[in-house]
């Protein structure tokens, strides 16, 4: 067939005309076949406003009605209820996804994070793969956020928390300013939190001998009291000439103040040791403070068919920390050993030394920049050829000073990085539409990538990638990475820090003890490399609309992986002898916990779930039950307007199904800008680890997690974890629910230690919400509350916390509930109001 080239090049608004008048015209339409039977007309349709240009297809997607059946009150808390579906499951713990806004880079979460859900329009999340197109590292999924064109809004939140166990209050106060328009956004954001201490003996905690003699409850503190301040500011322009620039501006600062116990020493009595604690100074106390400021710039643009993109961040976080540590007593001893006191007395006087205080400050600055260029490559029967090239400039500097009895150490470090990648997509099958109708559409990818570290010298990056979709619905993607990476800049050069009396359990004599934990940096750790694959499939079946099937499976190979010092079984105690430390009795007295390099670390995992949601009881468009055309997302536009006949190569629909909906009062539709109608949706995941293992160096047995193997003091890893969430939502009133459930474990005590036993734990999280402008006439009595919405929520339900045992079917003194969940059973109420 031969496609005409006059409708080819007809302007957008033309062919919308002619859509428009193709019921009415169908008689012109039989003369138009008759008069050129052989040619095919082709569609030329404009992708949505914001949608990401890519084939990859999401593998979730929102609409309006979807985000705001979250009751969430901003995008950060939207993210945490989507945390299941927006995790990268190549168990790196890459921490946040990737952000999009409108389909273009951003310089990080900073600056969608705190717009409210009302200004959002459609959510999309893509996976992995989707990361390297935009110039990012391919174990983060990425979420575009799509903003309604106009959108003005004032709003702020009161919350107040407490475990139904008592002991800690959490309050929070937050105000938001947002303005959208046009050409320009901007969003200004304040928030103040405060939580209060729970101590040990609030939790019932059981101390040993001589901490009950002194309540040592009473001076340990579980979670440490703390403030918080953030202000966030960002501002977004759009010019004529097709740039965009992006402001973000932030600061932080946080403050913790914890309870570290009692002075306490080893007294030699007749030649027999006594441990016990002072109560002359009161408490050891743990300070520490934070500052952290950032800023961002984006840049996006075009140069003639390519999309080019520039981002800068800078952060400047200081960190100051004060220890206190237990005080001289060899005056004291000097005076027991003369007969001139009573060990065993209530005070000392000055025979016993204050308590010292070790201080450390760090300051940690980066400067990372990222410039990207992309664009069509060539063109092929098949398709086009897209690419992305990239390169990139990134410093870090860390400085520290430490002060440890009485010595002073500095530090430090340095680090330049240069990098520049490519990566490309190449089109098998996809326009041309024989093959596509014999295997549907086919298509590859691949990437590399160099960088050259200051202080690691070149590494290497490198994936390839296959997608392919069969028919509308289906797809199924493989990929495979490998690179190269340093250690973090932090785990080479924090300073060392010594914790006294830190609650811990010794596997080899089956007690708890309080040892002194070392953390800081290690100098000597290693780069690590890499080799993982992916596979996954995507169904979305036409026949059961708002149903996706999604599944995975991960391969994960890497040596000299730096990671934190493991849990101290006898097999670490083994491997690492020069980092336990042991008085002569052999109790256990210290342990550095500074990281350390495993030679190699294996994993195997599959994951699979579905997704299921359906709208009822819309007003607007087609009537009950039908949602409006102006509330689909782009993705599912896209497949309608296929259906229809479109051919166009992206799949988007013709501009006339993407108008938006008529502005209400806040820049949505309905009563107040919200959508209306009711929601429901529910998904559910499950997690099967096939392997799991670790070589921590040559000639050192092999760990095995799964099989009673620990490097954390959770466990060992389950072979089985269950995820579900759902949630219900109709005229202004909602819930969510999400549950998760993972699978016993233990931990091996070897020959002559103690074997640990962890049941299984399964968590209920409910968050219930009510929109009062949809609720009768009540703002209208009572006009404060119009605009105002509030929620209830309930964290861990059951109040599930975990249970170890040991081989006796004893609960080890460093495994009590209150150690493993000082908070439990959640409750907390939040009133939001818009202006």
């Amino acid at each position: 067939m031969i496609s005409s080239p006059k409708l080819m090049n007809t302007s957008s608004p033309l062919i919308l005309a002619g859509l428009m008048l193709a019921a009415p015209a169908s008689a012109q339409v039989s003369e138009a076949e008759s008069e050129y039977p052989d040619e095919e007309i082709v569609v030329i349709a404009e992708r949505p406003r914001g949608a990401v240009v890519t084939e990859v297809p999401p593998v979730v997607e929102l609409s309006e009605a979807d985000i705001a059946s979250y009751g969430a009150s901003s995008v950060s808390d939207l993210l945490d209820a989507l945390s299941s579906q927006t995790s990268s499951s190549r168990g790196r713990g890459s921490g946040r996804p990737v952000v999009l806004i409108n389909g273009q880079r951003t310089s990080g979460f900073r600056e969608i994070r705190d717009l409210p859900p009302e200004a959002i329009r459609t959510v999309q999340v893509f996976p992995e793969e989707l990361a390297l197109q935009y110039g990012y590292r391919p174990d983060q999924r990425v979420i575009n956020f799509i903003l309604k064109d106009n959108y003005t809004g004032l709003s702020a939140s009161a919350e107040y928390g407490v475990p139904t166990q008592g002991g800690q209050g959490r309050s929070e106060l937050e105000t938001t300013l947002t303005r959208i328009g046009k050409t320009s956004r901007i969003n200004i954001n304040l928030e103040w939190q405060n939580n209060t201490a729970i101590t040990e003996s609030e939790r019932d905690i059981i101390q040993n001998a001589a901490g009950t003699l002194v309540n040592l409850g009473d001076f340990r503190t579980l979670v440490a009291p703390s403030d918080n301040v953030e202000l966030n500011a960002n501002y977004s322009r759009a010019f004529d000439n097709g740039m965009s620039l992006s402001l973000n501006g932030g600061y932080v600062y946080d403050k913790s103040r914890g309870l570290q116990g009692l002075p306490n020493g080893t007294l030699q009595v007749a030649g027999d040791p006594l441990f016990r604690y002072f109560t002359e100074y009161g408490p050891l106390n743990r300070v520490q403070e934070s500052n952290t400021a950032q800023a961002g710039l984006t840049l996006n643009g075009n140069l003639s068919e390519w999309r080019w993109s520039l981002t800068s961040d800078y952060t400047r976080a200081q960190t100051n920390s004060d220890t206190d540590r237990s005080g001289d007593i060899s005056a004291l001893q000097t005076a027991i050993d003369a007969g001139l006191v009573d060990p065993r007395a209530d005070s000392f006087g000055n025979l016993l030394g204050a308590p010292v205080t070790d201080s450390a400050r760090v300051v940690n600055q980066t400067f990372n920049n990222l410039a990207t260029l992309s664009g069509s490559l060539l063109n092929l029967p098949s398709g086009t050829v897209t690419t992305t090239i990239r390169a990139g400039y990134d410093r870090e500097d860390l400085d520290s000073r430490e002060t440890r009895r009485g010595v002073l150490t500095t530090t430090s470090l340095g680090r330049d990085k240069l990098s520049t990648g490519i990566n490309i997509d190449i089109p098998l099958a996809d326009e041309n539409i024989d093959v596509v109708e014999a295997i549907g559409k086919l298509s590859v990818n691949g990437n590399l990538g160099y960088a050259d570290l200051s202080d690691f010298g070149g590494l290497v990056e490198f994936g390839f990638g296959l997608n392919w979709e069969p028919f509308d619905g289906l797809v199924f993607t493989a990929s495979a990475i490998g690179e190269e990476a340093a250690p973090g800049i932090t785990q080479l050069g924090n300073p060392v820090i010594i914790t006294p009396d830190v609650t811990t359990f010794d596997f080899v004599t089956g007690q708890t003890v309080l040892a002194a934990i070392t953390t800081g940096g290690n100098p000597a750790l290693l780069a690590e490399k890499r080799r993982d694959i992916k596979l996954a499939v995507n169904y979305r079946p036409d026949w059961l609309d708002g149903f996706t099937f999604l599944g995975e499976y991960f391969r994960n190979n890497s040596s000299n992986v730096a990671s934190s010092f493991p849990l101290l079984t006898p097999e670490i105690e083994a491997a690492f002898p020069d980092r336990v430390t042991r008085d002569p009795s052999g109790q256990l007295i210290g342990i550095d916990r500074r990281p350390v390099n495993y030679a190699n670390v294996r994993s195997e995992r599959i994951r699979y779930g579905i997704d299921f949601s359906k709208r009822f009881g819309e007003r607007r468009g087609g009537g009950p039950g039908r949602p409006d055309r102006a509330e689909r997302s782009p993705g599912e536009a896209g497949r309608d307007a296929k259906a229809q006949g479109d051919k166009s190569a992206d799949g988007t629909p013709p501009k006339a199904e993407q108008s938006e909906r008529p502005a209400g009062p806040r820049g949505g539709g309905g009563a107040g800008g919200r959508p209306s109608g009711g929601r429901w949706q529910v998904s559910a995941y499950h997690t099967i680890r096939l392997q799991d293992r670790i070589l921590i160096r040559p000639g050192v047995e092999e760990l095995d997690l799964l099989d009673g193997s620990a490097v954390g003091s959770s466990g060992g890893s389950p072979r089985h974890e269950f995820e579900i969430n759902g949630g219900w939502f109709n005229n202004g009133i909602g819930f969510r629910l999400d549950g998760k459930h993972q699978i016993a474990t233990r931990v091996n005590g070897g020959l002559t230690g103690s074997d640990l036993r962890f049941s299984d734990l399964t968590t209920f999280n409910l968050r219930l919400f009510v929109n009062l402008d949809d609720r009768g006439s009540l703002t209208e009595k009572i006009p404060f509350l119009k605009g105002s919405r509030i929620a209830f929520k309930v964290d861990n339900i059951f109040n599930d916390i975990q249970t170890v045992r040991d081989s006796s079917g004893l609960v080890p003194l460093s495994y009590q509930p209150g150690y493993l969940d000082p908070v439990g059973r959640y409750i907390e109420i939040d009133f939001r109001k818009r202006f």
